[in-house]
């Protein structure tokens, strides 16, 4: 019953998605959510190697606070997931002129490239290593519908001899 309330309150959180912007949307700092996010992740899996690296300065962007919260946890916890212990996971946060960059990248299985689209609908499965019966096959596609209602980009890129990278691309705000 549990497993079925998360699948039911995912499939709702896809619906409000898809039904148009109800985002909070300010200039929101980066670094303490995905420190939390990361600090998270390692309690919910010891048996994986995590790193963080970001600036000391904050990274600002235009988002909804508790929404990207979700959409890093999302990643990290696909990650963990989806990859056998010891993995490493390395979770970046940068920033260009004007978009906020969060990466998280992991020297697992990976997946094949010209799966990466794939993967983000809703309910999809690879037939792969790092495929597994865990999970509803909604956290991509709600990371790739709460990054883009917030006018930013979700890009998965597959490594060559394994390893994924999850990049969000948000558009920077101005620091106040």
């Amino acid at each position: 019953s549990a497993r079925m309330s998360s699948l039911v309150e995912d499939l709702l959180l896809l619906a409000r998605l898809d039904s148009g912007p109800a985002l909070a949307a300010s200039a929101t700092p980066l670094n303490q959510i995905v420190a939390d996010a990361v600090s998270d992740a390692r309690a919910a899996g010891p048996q994986h190697q995590w790193s963080l690296v970001m600036p000391a300065d904050d990274v600002i962007a235009w988002g909804d606070r508790y929404r990207l919260h979700q959409v890093v946890a999302n990643l990290l916890a696909n990650a963990r997931t989806h990859t056998p212990p010891g993995t490493h996971v390395e979770t970046a946060l940068t920033v260009t002129q004007d978009q906020a960059v969060i990466t998280v990248s992991d020297d697992g299985p990976g997946i094949p490239p010209d799966e990466a689209e794939r993967v983000k609908r809703p309910f999809t499965r690879l037939e792969s290593a790092r495929s597994n019966t865990k999970g509803s096959g909604l956290g991509l596609a709600i990371v790739d519908r709460s990054v883009r209602g917030q006018n930013g980009e979700f890009r998965l890129a597959a490594r060559a001899g394994g390893g994924l990278d999850a990049c969000i691309e948000l558009p920077a705000a101005p620091k106040a």
